[in-house]
């Protein structure tokens, strides 16, 4: 099996798992169903609730049970519940199917990461090839604001989710043909990772993170909208908070060989906190655009370097570790709706850009006193 094969179908996967919780912050402004803000933010959180529930299972399973088995299940599922999504006629369909699409994307980021621990041994070759598999994070981001305003307007919000739909079942089908043969390479103790301290920091750090940049990711489309830009300039000035992240994913993993993890995620995480306050100080979408780049690469830079960590710290519990650390990142997506629609609604989308990058950078100084690699 050659190894580009493997990391292009987990990136494939990654990417679908993704796209699909941005889907509704772009598509729910088009949509026929007309939400409002607290109704947006519902669907946000169910989905991150269904996604954390599986975070530690999915971890452990990952290193029991062959990769793609998990992967094609999880895959079909997402299949199903984006196209529930799109034939949805009510807000509570969309309720029911946000949140067992987080049921079944929860999966994915452990298992993708198992097989890259077990495909590359090397720790150098593992964070070349993390970077890589990393794209499908600003690349996710990209197509959203490009493709997901048009198809919304020129055919309808439904055919967004009709298209995931599509997409999520043709690679579930490439991991029962291209990678049955991956063993599961598990160990029978998995719980022993919740006494390791960097495991506990990468975990409460990247809640943190993941706190503000889930509020980022989520409301800045419709925060462009509401400063009177247009819906495809507010579809590309989203695209630009990831586009220069597509090389700078494929450059991190050479800064992590150089600097370090520990001081990738301490710097990074340091400026991309600065430049989420900058959202808040310009409102031309020339400005907006210069911001928005910097945080693309900024941000990508940082997403390798999560993901080596937990590759570096878990070794042959890798599964297990990256389901642990990842129930934390992702149930910060369950509270940041919530606090952000509150800032949102009782103060203004400035507040919520200072307090999103106040956030981030404690996340960066806790890496700094605490993370040990």
């Amino acid at each position: 099996m050659k190894k580009s094969l493997i990391i292009l179908i987990t990136s494939s996967s990654f990417f679908l798992s993704y796209f699909s919780r941005l889907a509704w912050s772009i598509v729910s402004t088009y949509s026929s169903l007309k939400p409002n803000t607290i109704q947006d933010s519902l669907i946000y959180s169910l989905f991150f609730i269904g996604y954390v529930i599986v975070q530690i299972p999915a971890g452990i399973v990952s290193d029991k049970v062959k990769p793609s088995t998990i992967a094609f299940i999880s895959l079909f599922g997402l299949s199903i519940t984006s196209f529930l999504s799109g034939i949805a006629n009510s807000i509570f369909i969309e309720y029911i199917s946000s949140l067992f699409m987080g049921l079944s994307a929860g999966w994915i980021y452990p298992v993708t990461i198992k097989t890259l621990s077990i495909t590359f041994k090397n720790k150098n070759e593992q964070a070349v090839a993390i970077g890589y598999y990393s794209l499908a994070w600003p690349l996710s981001i990209v197509l959203a604001g490009i493709v997901l305003p048009r198809i919304s307007i020129e055919f309808g919000w439904r055919y967004s989710y009709y298209m995931i739909s599509i997409l999520s079942l043709i690679f579930s089908i490439s991991y029962l043909i291209y990678l049955r043969g991956i063993p599961n390479e598990g160990t029978k103790s998995k719980f022993i990772i919740v006494k390791d301290k960097n495991v506990i920091i990468i975990s409460l750090a990247g809640f943190l993170f993941f706190l503000s940049y889930w509020s980022i990711t989520l409301y800045a489309y419709k925060y462009f909208i509401s400063l009177g830009i247009s819906s495809y300039t507010s579809g590309y000035l989203y695209s630009l908070l990831a586009l220069a992240g597509l090389p700078a994913t494929i450059v991190a993993g050479y800064i992590i060989r150089k600097i370090g993890v520990k001081t990738t995620l301490v710097f990074f995480e340091f400026v991309y906190g600065l430049l989420t306050m900058l959202l808040s100080a310009f409102f031309r979408p020339d400005l907006l655009g210069i911001v928005a780049t910097l945080m693309g690469f900024v941000r990508f830079v940082i997403t390798p370097a999560n993901s080596t960590a937990v590759s570096f710290v878990g070794k042959e519990k890798a599964g297990s570790v990256t389901g642990f650390a990842n129930f934390f990142w992702q149930s910060s997506g369950i509270f940041s709706p919530i606090i952000s629609e509150y800032i949102i609604l009782n103060l203004n989308y400035k507040d919520l850009w200072i307090f999103s990058g106040l956030i981030i950078i404690v996340s960066s100084i806790l890496y700094y006193i605490f993370l040990k690699i």
